[in-house]
């Protein structure tokens, strides 16, 4: 109740010869400043849903997962929302980008489902409009969940910001 949900992150299986695909959420804390927008922490846990019947099939709790990590590391704010890329539009805009890249994640899950990837200019805008509204803050994280996913949808244009 008191996280963010994350941007999608597909997996895509083949199970028993038939393509199948799940949907990996990135949970973390989104604590609302008073003086306006909120700071970022990071994820913290994963929701998977498949796709097809939009049913939870794993949750994941990134602290237990991955023990070597230091508890602190999800103590500490990352990031603040609004980012340098989305501060100055109004919400109306930001919420049109924004339906615009879910109908996109959409299109893809569709496509992976019957085992394609999206043709024509889908993967220009996607990785556009990702790039654009995904946090910078946590985009080493998502990289770390999904590394060929961001490997293709946000080539190294964000390393500068990840540190």
């Amino acid at each position: 109740m008191e996280s963010g949900i994350g941007w999608p992150l597909p997996v895509p299986v083949v199970q028993d010869g038939v393509p199948r695909v799940y949907v990996r959420l990135p949970l973390f804390v989104l604590r609302p400043d008073p003086a306006g927008g909120a700071d970022l922490f990071p994820p913290f846990a994963t929701a998977t849903l498949d796709w097809s019947t939009r049913r939870l099939v794993e949750y994941a709790d990134l602290r237990f997962k991955e023990p070597q990590r230091s508890r602190a590391e999800w103590s500490q704010p990352v990031g603040r929302f609004p980012h340098p890329a989305v501060e100055g539009l109004t919400t109306d805009v930001y919420r049109d980008l924004r339906t615009r890249l879910f109908g996109l994640y959409d299109e893809l899950f569709d496509e992976l489902t019957v085992g394609r990837q999206p043709g024509g200019g889908w993967a220009e805008e996607f990785g556009g409009l990702l790039g654009r509204l995904l946090e910078p803050a946590l985009v080493p994280y998502y990289r770390r969940l999904a590394p060929k996913f961001l490997g293709r949808h946000l080539p190294d244009r964000h390393l500068p910001d990840e540190r």
